[in-house]
């Protein structure tokens, strides 16, 4: 099996996705062992189960997090913001503030963060997934996979073109 080589870019990749798998993980009030709401590996999110989203988006989620998101995926705050459906500088303000994101930017920060994860996952490199998610797909009728993950049904139609690519399946 081919190694991928690990470039400047791949670096700050993981560097971003440690920086907002530690935004979110801030601990609560509460020491339990259910207070963790994922599992890593290394800077990989091994899974987040809906309990664990559903107490992230309980708690809130800094509008801190667009910047390193951005950075993890490759795309400028501005993109990040119209991917959230915020304005790029109620983004930037909110930022500022250390304000929480609205619950549907923040449903929107774990899809994408989901999404990025699940196409390291399927891709040789973090670098080959990133493209990947950035590039217009025929299969999207030519919008990104980003673009289309702005939904709920978009970010699933994406998921299950990973899933084919991944095993080898029909979409």
């Amino acid at each position: 099996m081919k190694m991928p080589t690990l470039s400047a870019n791949t670096t700050s990749r993981s560097a971003a996705l440690s920086t907002l798998w530690a935004m979110l993980d801030t601990p609560e009030q509460d020491d339990s062992p259910q207070a963790t709401p994922r599992v890593m590996v290394g800077t990989r999110l091994a899974s987040l189960s809906s309990a664990g989203a559903c107490k992230l988006l309980k708690r809130g989620i800094s509008s801190q997090a667009i910047g390193p998101l951005g950075d993890y995926l490759g795309l400028g705050k501005g993109v990040i913001a119209e991917y959230l459906d915020l304005d790029r500088s109620t983004a930037n303000r909110r930022a500022a503030k250390g304000q929480l994101l609205p619950i549907h930017s923040a449903e929107s920060v774990l899809r994408l963060l989901e999404l990025g994860q699940m196409a390291d996952d399927t891709f040789e490199s973090e670098d080959e997934a990133s493209a990947w998610l950035r590039r217009p797909h025929p299969m999207l009728e030519g919008d990104s996979p980003l673009e289309l993950a702005k939904t709920s049904y978009g970010a699933q139609r994406v998921k299950d073109i990973l899933i084919a690519i991944r095993y080898g399946g029909v979409v």
